[in-house]
């Protein structure tokens, strides 16, 4: 694969936008209006607390990960020989990608406090839902963690899945990416503005260049051998 500039160029300039549009304060607005239509909706409407600290317990994240391995896995079960231990190898660099994001978000000289943290007069789900272990505020919200593997992945579905699997993956990404911004625990722009710049950053690179073709090639061979040995392959 040859350089795509032109779309190696689009994808930094949009995350560039969004990081700077909110950085510049023009989200504020958009921000504080959802958080407090949120936070409303807590102690307004019946049953809305309770399905908030439910989607936001630590053993959903991991059901959530598992369902998106499920999506990897069963693309890869459609394929055989060479292509299936390049899905493996594609999934090993999905990894690799969220974990140098989160760090890259880490070093990030920027301290941003949760809304329920900023608002003291703030709803609290899980004081509303004492029963529930939810997480509902973060002394470091920007980026969002959750939000760059959910990035991350939609951007590797649309890069190298079946086009059909975007009917359900895409829908399923954004919805699973809101419980931290339902319980407060984050801002919308944690997300929008924070982790979805670091995935277009990465999708940039990985595949507007020969980098990830590159890597992935030089991982295959090894990974076809391993899965040979184990007779997951032909």
């Amino acid at each position: 694969m040859r350089w795509d500039f032109k779309g190696w160029a689009v994808l930094h300039a949009l995350a560039l936008l969004l990081f700077f549009s909110w950085f510049l304060g023009y989200w504020q607005g958009i921000d504080e209006g959802v958080f407090w239509l949120f936070n409303g909706w807590l102690v307004t409407v019946p049953g809305w607390a309770e399905f908030v600290a439910f989607v936001n317990q630590r053993w959903i994240d991991g059901a959530v990960a598992l369902l998106m391995a499920f999506f990897v896995f069963r693309h890869a079960w459609t394929v055989s020989g060479r292509e299936r231990a390049r899905i493996c190898c594609l999934l090993l660099l999905m990894a690799g990608c969220f974990s140098i994001q989160a760090a890259a978000g880490k070093a990030l000289p920027i301290e941003r406090h949760s809304p329920t943290l900023v608002y003291q007069q703030a709803e609290r789900v899980s004081q509303l839902v004492p029963h529930i272990r939810a997480k509902d505020a973060s002394g470091d919200s920007f980026p969002s963690d959750h939000g760059i593997g959910f990035a991350t992945f939609l951007l590797f579905a649309v890069y190298q899945f079946p086009r059909r699997y975007l009917y359900v993956v895409a829908p399923l990404v954004l919805a699973l990416a809101m419980p931290r911004v339902m319980s407060g625990a984050h801002w919308l722009t944690d997300f929008l503005c924070g982790s979805v710049p670091l995935a277009l950053i990465t999708a940039a690179w990985l595949f507007h260049t020969p980098l990830a073709r590159r890597v992935i090639d030089l991982a295959t061979g090894l990974v076809e051998g391993l899965l040979r040995r184990l007779r997951l392959i032909g």
